[in-house]
């Protein structure tokens, strides 16, 4: 396994390298919560397939529900007002397009707690490493606490920072902002575009591909006590591999 700082694999839409509306681009919010056991690499392309695409993981009883989290961010990207309004291939074309990251690279255990501080140091060396692979054209980072972070790691990628999907979130604010960067990305990329895809770039892409749905609390006694002794394996070898 190659090494890498990075331990939550991105989503990358199978149609990113072309991009959604002709650009790159790479959506950031801030972490996954939950008990550490569920740490794995494939955790977010597992959820963008749960809770992003409505799917249901093979061993579920039932499928989770789609989340909010994802629609407004998926409406505030097209520049509309209620995510009601875009339909399933729509939806499916945006997320095709798109690479979705958390910028922590570590669970935090519920969301009222405040991340430590070294999660935040640990995060900026994996998101230079992000950029570098994903070279997006627009960064759109759902997060006014880590905006100045991620524009100090951006270079000249141009960066919309606004609230989190939970957090004061209003459509008539914040896809505005999307909408002028969006256009500033645009302009620029008329005079230089370039991606290169390496090595990790197909190692995201296949973990995006072959990552289940995740299941959540769908899945019987049996087959959860197997599932969470594959995370575990799966995040120890990565780490391992880290560390070499």
């Amino acid at each position: 396994m190659n090494k890498t700082t990075v331990r939550f694999a991105p989503w990358v839409g199978s149609h990113y390298a072309e991009g959604f509306r002709g650009l790159r681009i790479l959506l950031v919010c801030e972490s996954h919560y939950g008990d550490k056991q569920h740490e794995r690499p494939t955790v977010t392309p597992e959820l963008v397939k749960a809770l992003a695409l409505g799917e249901k993981h093979p061993q579920a009883t039932r499928k989770l529900g789609r989340h909010a989290h994802f629609a407004k961010i998926m409406a505030a990207l097209t520049n509309v007002k209620r995510s009601g309004s875009i339909s399933s291939a729509q939806r499916r074309a945006f997320w095709d397009g798109v690479a979705y990251y958390n910028f922590l690279q570590e669970f935090i255990s519920d969301s009222r707690v405040l991340p430590p501080k070294d999660a935040w140091e640990r995060g900026k060396i994996a998101f230079t490493e992000v950029l570098t692979v994903l070279a997006p054209d627009v960064i759109v980072c759902f997060s006014l606490r880590n905006g100045k972070r991620v524009k100090s790691l951006a270079g000249d990628v141009p960066v919309a920072v606004v609230n989190h999907p939970s957090s004061r979130f209003a459509y008539s604010k914040v896809n505005p902002v999307i909408a002028e960067h969006i256009e500033k990305a645009l302009a620029k990329k008329a005079h230089v575009s370039v991606f290169a895809d390496t090595d990790m770039f197909h190692r995201w892409r296949e973990a995006t591909v072959s990552a289940c749905p995740a299941p959540g609390r769908h899945l019987s006694d049996s087959d959860r006590i197997a599932l969470l002794a594959q995370r575990r394996a799966s995040m120890a070898a990565l780490d391992r591999a880290s560390l070499m």
